[in-house]
């Protein structure tokens, strides 16, 4: 049933089946985080539907994106907020990252802003200053001989598969050799800061996609000097468990751990895994 910029559909694959031939082209559902009970989808080339269920029926608008100076940028609404978002993060996020990165600077291949297709978005690419290039030359082996820690130290904590854990790993690395450099000036740990900070970067990746203000590991890395905004860890029982994997977190061994505070080394382990199975299933539980 159409009905004025919008249709009626009895199940959400229908509705998926009238908006890929209305626009022409493929159509997926956003990774716009859901308002309400509103769910965005994008299509290749920049159509921009909304959809909710109302009495039953999948009811999907279309959505027309406002044409700026800098760009197509789709106003998305509930009764509290309108948000401002750029339709080539939109589609990247949806056509090529799979993921919502909502900061993610793109740039047209074409030099054409307004040719959203995926195939035209690339990351926005920037001036790599001579010393950050010298960094990551300098720190060439450190980066080879642990580069398989790190991932696997991200991938016990969040359950992420190994790839994804490989992209927090990198991630971090390159902070410490650029923007993050001022932290390793006068480190003697390299690689216990380098695992660290993946940690929280992962942790931060699923505070993002969960929405929850569990802390802010972006400024925790790099904008101030305390450590937490929240305190994640003030969610586990009891202090031990609590300074056990606090000290984890920042890059110590179970077995330094135990020797530091003089407890058996499976006291800490235990622990520590406890700790990481319950703060995995707290964050992502909100996802559902």
């Amino acid at each position: 049933m159409v009905i004025g910029n919008g249709f009626f559909s009895d199940t959400k694959e229908d509705a998926l089946r009238e908006m890929t031939e209305r626009a022409g082209c493929k159509v997926v559902k956003s990774n716009f985080p859901t308002i309400g009970n509103i769910e965005i989808y994008v299509s290749e080339r920049g159509d921009l539907y909304g959809q909710q269920r109302i009495q039953g029926k999948c009811l999907t608008r279309t959505k027309k994106p406002e044409k700026t100076g800098i760009g197509y940028v789709a106003r998305i609404s509930d009764k509290k907020k309108e948000y401002r978002i750029h339709m080539v993060v939109l589609i990247y996020c949806a056509f090529v990252l799979h993921r919502w990165e909502p900061d993610v600077e793109l740039e047209p291949v074409n030099g054409n802003i307004y040719d959203v297709r995926p195939q035209n978005l690339r990351p926005k690419q920037k001036p790599i200053p001579p010393e950050w290039a010298e960094r990551m030359k300098a720190r060439a082996k450190v980066y080879d001989s642990n580069f398989a820690h790190v991932c696997w130290s991200v991938n016990y904590l969040t359950g992420y598969d190994i790839q994804t854990c490989k992209d927090f790993a990198q991630q971090a690395f390159i902070y410490l050799c650029t923007d993050g450099f001022k932290r390793v000036q006068h480190c003697t740990d390299i690689v216990g800061l380098w695992v660290k900070i993946a940690r929280f970067r992962a942790f931060d990746y699923m505070h993002h996609v969960t929405h929850r203000q569990v802390y802010d590991a972006i400024d925790y890395m790099g904008n101030r000097d305390t450590d937490y905004e929240f305190d994640l860890f003030s969610l586990l029982p009891g202090e031990k468990m609590q300074l056990y994997t606090r000290l984890y977190f920042e890059g110590n061994t179970p077995t330094e751990i135990a020797k530091e505070y003089n407890v058996h080394l499976g006291t800490v382990s235990s622990a520590v895994t406890r700790s990481v199975q319950y703060l995995r299933e707290y964050l992502k539980k909100e996802a559902v």
